[in-house]
């Protein structure tokens, strides 16, 4: 499976807003960060904010066809620790489970090393998210924290794990 990585553009939310089904998904994909239900008008408002930001970038994987696959976000690139954050991972819900979030995570290490040159990134799972986690794992991420009861979701209050790739 061969992905691309481009900058994230205004005509992919469609996609993105068909792989979160509903509002516990939406909750663990992006921390309630932004606004339920999810629309192409609050990833445009997301996409300005980043566009105003140099430590910061919305991302985009494509398949070989040139269909979005994946959404990512890159922030707090820090270019004296040499390390970046990535939040708000997400592949198309229909592909989950054949080893696209691991090469999407591969491709986006990649780039934070060759193109932005760090040796570390950074990010958050929640604890429920098993999947991810796993994913995160393969990708080359180990656990170096956790925070406890990050996220309250109805009744639920969710634990957040740190987790760390080094480049």
């Amino acid at each position: 499976m061969r992905l691309r990585l481009r900058p994230y553009k205004k005509e992919d939310a469609g996609r993105i807003i068909a792989w979160v089904p509903d509002h516990r998904a939406f909750s663990l994909w992006c921390a309630d960060l932004l606004d339920w239900p999810l629309t192409e008008a609050s990833l445009e408002k997301c996409r300005l904010d980043f566009e105003d930001q140099a430590d910061r970038w919305l991302m985009t994987a494509l398949e070989e066809g040139g269909q979005p696959v994946g959404f990512l976000m890159m922030t707090r690139a820090d270019y004296r620790e040499n390390r970046i954050h990535l939040g708000m991972i997400i592949v198309d819900s229909a592909r989950r489970g054949q080893g696209l979030g691991t090469a999407f995570l591969k491709l986006a290490l990649a780039y934070a090393r060759d193109i932005l040159g760090m040796e570390r990134a950074t990010l958050r799972v929640f604890a429920q998210n098993a999947a991810a986690r796993a994913c995160y794992q393969k990708a080359g991420f180990r656990e170096t924290g956790l925070e406890k009861g990050r996220l309250r979701h109805g009744t639920e209050l969710w634990d957040c794990y740190d987790m760390e790739a080094r480049l």
